[in-house]
């Protein structure tokens, strides 16, 4: 009898991710446990699932967040029961947010062991909730469903939920009872039905493309309406946030747009529009330097147009909430991004799908004034960041420019969130971004403290070929140094890539906000570390280095973007100077 439950667990684990794999699921990662065991193991034996350790269940969920991101495809996540489910939950709020497509799979006790006090057993149904796309809770193994459609069925519908429409995680809860593991591997039946299994391998295709949102065509009256809106001068069209379907396609197109409509774009680091060869003035870049001053901020749209999730700017935000001008938010996914609650018009549909569609609907627009007055703006913006970074104090705008200067062309660069997403908001420049192109990620889904390394390790995973780069706050790196074990092993595969740490001794970003002023600032928000992060590479076998004067910043940066391996390179920034220089901009 214990030999046929684990040979049944066994085969129960090992359909479920194969198929998986036959949608095109290829890569898994694993926190070891004891009640996981048959789905860690099915993992390590599939053919076509590649299997890797995170051995802590929150850095692993940030490990399979960024590979989801890069590859465009979802993975599997493995880990046993109890409080190692719950570990996932920062990372897949982050994914719910972010349209990042994740399989939970979490290993769980039988239903007789629940509500009785058994050891490693908590309720683990419904435990993501509202942040998954669903839940679904398996049966337990049974042979009259392991040779029924059900878990392909299963496997085929988290598969759609997860990749389709609007991706996300989907969470699965799978109850396992004891012997996990048939004692012999060696017997007829086991390995017939993994033959079987495998043998649909030779006849599937294991690597499809991702799934896309339906590029459905927007309404032929509401693509009237908005005609109609738009054939009054002087609008803005505002790029927040787009993921990388989003992009596709889109940048042809919305210049031809901004330029039959004569009027500026504002795009966002994250929209995927800064950090390539692009060199268009009807792209606005720094206004986040000048939309509080007063000859700027009363400059009033008479209809704006709204691409992707709200953009990070602050000052954006506050200029937006002054108008009430029609407003016409293009979503992709379903959601509305108006934090400010004034739009008038939402069109579910891809920017590039609406941008085909409206354009043989416009007219050429003559004026020129209002475009002309953003490109006189952003001209002025752009000499007072000039001058800042002329001083001789090292600052985090000298750091953002010297990176764009010298890392290698096509790289990856991960964010934290805080104060470095903002600089790189700030300094990038149409002069600095138009060297080479480099794709730009960041965990802004939520804006999260959480996983920063780890993501960034799972990004490098994903692109084998390409260098990685992670621009992270000193307090951002200590809050996930165990992702540090996954740079690690990466470092060991031949992988090559950096982390700049901005040690500005805590949080910067509160040197601007209104606890500054408080006498308890220091102990209650600033929370300097203290902690020497040369030990935190020595302890990892990683490279190290330390910038402490602009002098030596673009001769290190220039040396160590080229060394194999993976470095770690903190950088001080004394944070009067770096609030001083920031002012002056």
């Amino acid at each position: 009898m214990n030999q046929r439950i684990g040979t049944l667990n066994y085969q129960w684990a090992f359909s479920l991710i194969h198929y998986f794999s036959l949608q095109g699921v290829s890569q898994a990662v694993i926190s070891p446990g004891s009640r996981s065991t048959p789905l860690a193991l099915a993992c390590e034996k599939h053919p076509q699932i590649e299997a890797r350790i995170a051995i802590d269940e929150r850095s692993g969920g940030f490990f399979a967040l960024g590979m989801a991101q890069a590859d465009l495809q979802p993975v599997i996540l493995i880990c046993t029961s109890g409080s190692a489910v719950a570990n996932w939950l920062p990372a897949v709020v982050e994914a719910s947010y972010s349209y990042t497509s994740l399989i939970l799979l979490s290993a769980d006790r039988p239903c007789e062991l629940h509500n009785c006090g058994a050891n490693q057993t908590i309720d683990q149904t419904f435990i993501f909730s509202p942040y998954v796309r669903e839940f679904i809770q398996l049966e337990h193994p049974d042979t009259n469903l392991l040779n029924s459609p059900y878990l392909k069925q299963t496997a085929a519908h988290a598969y759609k939920t997860s990749s389709q429409s609007r991706p996300g995680p989907v969470h699965i809860n799978i109850p396992l009872r004891e012997p996990l593991l048939p004692r012999r591997f060696t017997s007829d039946e086991l390995n017939n039905f993994i033959d079987h299994m495998t043998r649909d391998i030779l006849h599937s295709s294991c690597r499809k493309i991702h799934c896309v949102p339906d590029p459905q065509q927007p309404d032929p009256a509401a693509l009237k309406q908005i005609q109609k809106t738009l054939n009054k001068p002087g609008g803005l069209i505002i790029c927040g946030r787009l993921t990388i379907i989003e992009q596709a396609g889109l940048q042809a197109l919305l210049e031809q747009l901004a330029h039959t409509l004569n009027c500026p774009v504002l795009v966002d680091p994250l929209s995927g529009l800064r950090l390539n060869t692009l060199k268009n003035t009807d792209f606005i870049v720094n206004y986040d330097t000048f939309l509080d001053q007063a000859e700027y901020s009363q400059l009033a749209p008479e209809w704006i147009i709204h691409f992707g999730q709200f953009p990070l700017s602050k000052k954006l935000l506050q200029y937006l909430e002054q108008f009430n001008c029609p407003r016409i938010l293009i979503s992709s996914y379903g959601d509305c991004y108006d934090p400010l609650h004034k739009k008038k018009i939402i069109l579910y549909t891809l920017p590039a799908t609406f941008c085909w569609s409206i354009l043989p609907l416009l007219n050429q627009q003559m004026e020129i004034l209002w475009l002309s007055q953003w490109q006189t703006a952003e001209k002025q913006a752009q000499q007072r960041i000039q001058q800042a970074l002329s001083g001789s104090d090292l600052f985090e705008g000298h750091i953002i420019n010297a990176l764009l200067k010298h890392i290698p062309d096509q790289s990856l660069v991960f964010s934290g969130n805080s104060m470095t997403i903002r600089d790189f908001d700030t300094f990038i420049n149409q002069q600095n971004s138009a060297l080479k192109s480099l794709s730009l990620f960041a965990n802004r889904g939520a804006s999260g403290i959480d996983g920063n390394l780890s993501t960034f390790a799972g990004l490098m995973s994903a692109r084998p070929g390409q260098y990685t780069l992670a621009v992270v706050g000193d307090v951002t790196f200590y809050h996930d140094m165990n992702g540090l074990l996954l740079v690690r092993d990466l470092q060991a595969q031949a992988y090559s890539g950096a982390i700049i740490i901005i040690n500005n001794g805590g949080g910067g970003i509160f040197n601007y906000l209104p606890p500054a002023q408080l006498n308890t600032f220091d102990k209650l928000w600033k929370t300097d570390t203290g902690l020497n992060f040369k030990y935190s590479a020595q302890l990892y076998n990683l490279n190290y280095y330390k910038i402490t004067h602009l002098k030596e910043l673009d001769e290190q940066l220039a040396a160590i973007f080229v060394q194999s391996g993976i470095s770690i390179i903190e950088i001080i920034i004394n944070p009067q100077t770096s609030v001083k220089c920031h002012k002056q901009i």
